[in-house]
């Protein structure tokens, strides 16, 4: 039968409890140390299991009671493999095949590691230890006098845990571990964030009515802006009219003026004929032509009433001229007011032909202050404050979605990594199983090897049961089976 190269090739003891300075080789498979008792096999196991960096020791209390008696430093040297395992070697750092640890040990308690002859620390010489499955803390890998009864009194999760770390899936169990606590940092976090979320929303909400309320404001102040310079312009039109019809009114009174006046002079143009014939018969009749006497009278008669209605119309278009000049007097008034006006609706507005009466506009300014009134005051810090809180609250629904998702992802990755455990782990546990009840028959008993609450991987577990001559088989405990059969077990 053909072996793997080993793992530990060689150990080196030095001023070690009872060797001065032993040297033992080990081949491929199974190697075994005979001797009589106190020949210092236990101590090679002992050794190797310090030299590798075992905080255990089974026969010292102290790692200084391991070195010789007389001697003052004491050092145990381990020869390993050092070929790459899955494309990596155990110890990266190192170009040798073969790796030298040696641990040295000082009376005064102290003690170092080194690799191929440079210091290391305990941790880097873990890290290289694990990359080939050889935990000096596991039983299983390391098991010293009394550790195999042990096993008997562990819990189902402590023997799991032990066969993980001896067959290389302890790191990955750990990971998946490492990975629940991170997510349960993350949920922790992603409900942080909801609870900030939540209250910057809550603060985003008065600030957003704030803001509604704020361009409400604005759009009816502009509203009403355009409406105090619409009803400026409908009071410039109206103006406008009022001093048209005015000037029409004066037209027509000056009309009615230079009408009256053209009779005027056209009755003193008769007026004056009827004088000049007047005078001509009173001379006439003065001179004895008494058959003249009627026509004069007659013209006489005719002279007064011309002349009273000359005077008539005299009379009128003085009237006519007081109103002519009072109502110049008005539409200077009014033209001035219309000029000062149309000053101010240009400094509201440019000009606005509107269909609409002053009142009409009026009353829709008094609805939309009404309405402004209503609205109450609005803190002035408001636009501001709304960027803000907007801002903010983007922020954070933006850190809220991307926790979300990294506990969807983290939780997704973790169930695809705890059904690859379940998988191996099942594996494993098969073959263990089919190989100790192979054991077990050898020696007339009959067990299983199975995991309990597998589906739960913090309390996922490992129970042994095994009966002897015909008894039903037990779970393995320090109570049920005796010694010997804990032992076989």
């Amino acid at each position: 039968m053909e072996y793997a190269e080993p793992v530990i090739k060689e150990v080196r003891l030095e001023n070690f409890m009872s060797h001065r300075y032993t040297r033992v080789k080990f081949n491929s498979g199974v190697n075994l140390i005979i001797g009589p008792n106190g020949a210092g096999k236990s101590s090679i196991l002992l050794g190797i299991s310090v030299g590798l960096g075992q905080s255990y020791t089974e026969r010292g209390r102290r790692l200084s009671d391991l070195i010789r008696h007389g001697e003052d430093i004491g050092r145990v040297t381990i020869v390993v493999s050092n070929e790459p395992r899955n494309g990596v070697k155990p110890f990266p750092n190192l170009r040798s095949r073969e790796v030298f640890i040696t641990r040295y040990l000082r009376r005064d308690g102290t003690y170092w590691f080194e690799a191929n002859g440079r210091q290391i620390s305990r941790s880097e010489l873990q890290r290289g230890l694990m990359r080939i499955g050889l935990n000096p803390e596991n039983m299983l890998i390391v098991m010293h006098q009394g550790l195999v009864e042990q096993f008997a009194y562990l819990s189902p999760q402590e023997r799991l845990v032990i066969v993980e770390d001896a067959v290389g899936l302890g790191s990955f169990r750990r990971g998946i571990l490492a990975a629940m606590q991170e997510l349960g940092e993350v949920v922790e976090k992603e409900r942080k964030t909801m609870e900030l979320l939540q209250r910057a929303e809550e603060a985003l909400k008065y600030w957003d009515e704030q803001y509604q309320k704020y361009l409400r404001l604005m759009k009816l102040r502009e509203e009403l802006s355009r409406l105090r310079g619409e009803l400026a312009w409908a009071l410039v039109k109206k103006r406008e009219k009022e001093v048209e019809d005015l000037r029409q009114e004066l037209s027509r009174v000056s009309g009615e003026i230079e009408k009256y006046s053209a009779e005027i002079r056209k009755l003193h143009g008769e007026i004056r004929l009827k004088l000049s014939r007047a005078d001509e018969l009173e001379r006439k009749v003065l001179e004895g032509a008494v058959k003249l006497v009627s026509e004069l009278k007659n013209l006489l008669l005719s002279y007064g009433d011309l002349l009273a209605e000359a005077r008539v119309r005299e009379y009128v278009v003085a009237g006519l001229k007081e109103e002519e000049k009072k109502l110049r007097m008005q539409l200077k008034k009014l033209a001035k007011k219309l000029e000062e006006e149309i000053g101010e609706a240009e400094s509201l507005s440019p000009r606005i032909d509107t269909p609409r009466s002053p009142e009409e506009i009026e009353e829709e300014i008094r609805r939309i202050e009404l309405e402004i009134a209503s609205l109450g005051e609005v803190p002035s810090e408001t636009l501001e404050a709304y960027e803000k809180y907007k801002a903010e609250y983007e922020e954070i629904r933006k850190r809220a979605i991307e926790a979300a998702e990294n506990r969807e992802r983290l939780q997704a990755d973790i169930e695809e990594r705890k059904k690859i455990w379940r998988d191996r782990i099942l594996k494993v546990v098969e073959e263990v199983n089919r190989q100790y009840q192979s054991f077990l028959a050898r020696v007339g008993g009959v067990g299983e090897v199975r995991l309990v609450n597998v589906e739960d991987i913090e309390d996922a577990g490992l129970n042994l049961t095994a009966g002897f001559r015909g008894i039903e088989p037990v779970e393995l405990n320090p109570y049920t089976l005796s010694g010997g059969e804990r032992i076989a077990a």
